[in-house]
């Protein structure tokens, strides 16, 4: 994962949990000892966070560093290989376009993210439906 995917990966995570402790950016800010502009900005990923900065907000939190990051599994290496296989042939734009619905998917809470899959499944559903060959 390049670094600019990890900063906006870790930036939703900051919001996600700070949302979930009913925080606003300004009071996560002052605990960690800097202004809303620099949270919102840790959100945006904008700002890559030092390690000094990582625990702060961990501690603030309450909350593991590592519940910030992605997990590693063994199997991201196939599924590398699975995807290069499908997107081959799409253009750049609907490369963004999906990479913004995984990063999306992402950040949500688990609740927000089956609720969004199943809307996504739905309109799969639908389409397929919408064209079956008769």
């Amino acid at each position: 994962m390049d670094t600019e995917v990890l900063d906006v990966y870790i930036g939703r995570k900051v919001k996600e949990y700070r949302t979930k402790k009913n925080l606003t950016q300004k009071e996560l800010g002052k605990k960690i000892g800097v202004g809303h502009t620099t949270v919102s900005a840790y959100e945006k990923g904008t700002i890559t966070l030092n390690m000094n900065t990582l625990f702060a907000i961990g501690e603030a939190l309450d909350i593991k560093v590592d519940d910030l990051f992605p997990e590693r599994t063994t199997v991201e290496p196939s599924l590398e290989k699975t995807k290069d296989m499908y997107t081959k042939n799409l253009e750049a734009k609907e490369l963004h376009f999906l990479q913004k619905l995984i990063d999306k998917t992402a950040a949500m809470s688990d609740e927000e993210r089956a609720k969004f899959l199943e809307s996504i499944k739905f309109t799969v559903d639908y389409y397929d439906k919408m064209n079956e060959s008769d």
